[in-house]
Parts: C-alpha cells; structure tokens; sequence
C-alpha cells in the first residue's frame, strides 16, 4: 500500500492510493495526464478496462475544458484528482474556466443520420457511457466534475462457496 506523498515530478503527486496532478490548459499537457493515469493503474492495479475508459473520458473532459472552458487561455490550470477506493475508482476534475456543465445537456441523438445530427455532444455521450456515474458541481467559481468508475464483480471462486 502506498502511504503518504511523493513528488513524481512536473504537478505530480502521488497520495495513499491516489493521484494528484496539475495541467495547464494547453493539450500538449494531456500526455502528463495519461503517464499519470498509466502510473497509478500500474500501482493500485486497475484492470486495463477501467484504464481505458479513465483515458477516454478524461481526455475528452480536458481537451473540452481547455478548447471551450478556458477558450485556448494558457494560464489556466485543471486540476486532477484520482483515488481508489475498495470498490471504485474517483476522479474530480476541477478548474476555474467558465461556468460549464457537460452533463446538463440531452442526450446526444445516436439514432437520427448523421447529416440530421446537431453538431456537439459526442463526446459527452461517450463519458456517459464509458463511466458509472458522473456529476457537475459549481463550487467558490470553480467547475468541478465528479466521475466514479465501479471495478467490474469478481467471479465468485470456489473458496466463496
């Protein structure tokens, strides 16, 4: 088990079975979030499932924040927050960007042909689907999104019975 706090370098910290890492609203720093997601799946031994999905989610999360939220500013930061818990992983993202919920639109049209489609929400569909449940708060003008991915059942072994 992992216990008390490391410097891994460059707005990373590593905290008893989390992580805490800072990005600066430029997409080039997406790299340090998924070296960062890789590190703490590596340590806390996350199924590469549940690594994929974080992956996905995140990155669409973020490049969102930066490309609309911050709209290109390069002094914003997002800050990343991972922990495991027994039975689920955590993740809060959080920044001072513009007020923005993703998850208070409709959700996106999937059954209409794409030339009908309205153009945006993509994306957030794909959050909606990778990840368990999700959530929006807006706290002391910041925006902080809450995404909580379930571990998936372990197969009952003949030791349960």
């Amino acid at each position: 088990m992992l216990i008390g706090q490391w410097i891994l370098g460059s707005g990373r910290r590593m905290l008893a079975r989390g992580i805490h890492v800072v990005l600066r609203s430029d997409t080039h720093e997406i790299r340090k979030l998924a070296d960062a997601i890789e590190y703490l799946a590596d340590s806390l031994q996350l199924p590469p499932p549940m690594v994929f999905k974080l992956n996905l989610a995140l990155d669409e999360l973020i490049t969102n924040t930066i490309a609309y939220g911050y709209a290109e500013r390069k002094d914003g930061e997002i800050d990343i927050e991972m922990r495991r818990h027994d039975d689920r992983v955590v993740v809060r993202l959080i920044d001072q960007a513009a007020a923005f919920d993703p998850f208070e639109k409709s959700v996106a049209d999937t059954t209409s042909a794409l030339d009908d489609r309205p153009i945006g929400g993509l994306g957030i569909h794909f959050v909606r689907t990778l990840i368990d449940e999700v959530s929006y708060s807006r706290d002391d003008d910041r925006n902080v999104i809450t995404l909580t991915l379930l571990f998936p059942p372990q197969p009952a072994t003949a030791a349960d019975a």
